[in-house]
């Protein structure tokens, strides 16, 4: 699947970072969607799967942990990775983001090429083929198969 083919969603209030982080993603051979607000963002998420989602915590309408919680707890969208991007820096934001599945979290001011890295990473992640071969056993010590 080319990049092109990946759904990114950036769900961020602030229209000039969300400009910022789509243009860069275009650049990059994606094409993302932007929201603005909280109440929006679960519109679309439960019309549709995204790769990644990238989710601002303080949004109008509903709260980014919320959403992150929402997706997290879809078994249709168990394949979605989130990225919180936030100014929230302390500690217990960052624990409970944790806690609600976000897969990553990156604190504003932000860079921009590490928010990419972050974002090829997981496609990386994704691409890559974790399945068990159940046919094999690994011989333990001592024992014959």
């Amino acid at each position: 699947m080319t990049k092109a083919e990946k759904k990114i969603i950036i769900i961020e209030d602030d229209k000039h970072i969300n400009r910022l982080i789509s243009y860069n993603l275009s650049k990059n051979g994606f094409r993302p969607e932007s929201v603005y607000d909280g109440r929006e963002a679960m519109h679309r998420l439960s019309g549709e799967n995204f790769d990644i989602v990238i989710l601002d915590i303080m949004l109008p309408g509903i709260d980014g942990f919320h959403i992150c919680k929402s997706i997290k707890e879809n078994p249709a969208a168990f394949k979605t990775f989130v990225v919180i991007l936030t100014a929230r820096a302390e500690s217990q934001d960052k624990i409970y983001g944790n806690l609600v599945g976000a897969d990553y979290y990156l604190t504003k001011p932000f860079s921009v090429a590490k928010l990419m890295e972050v974002i090829n990473d997981l496609i990386a992640l994704r691409e890559k083929d974790f399945s068990i071969d159940t046919h094999k056993t690994m011989a333990k010590p001592g024992v014959s198969n």
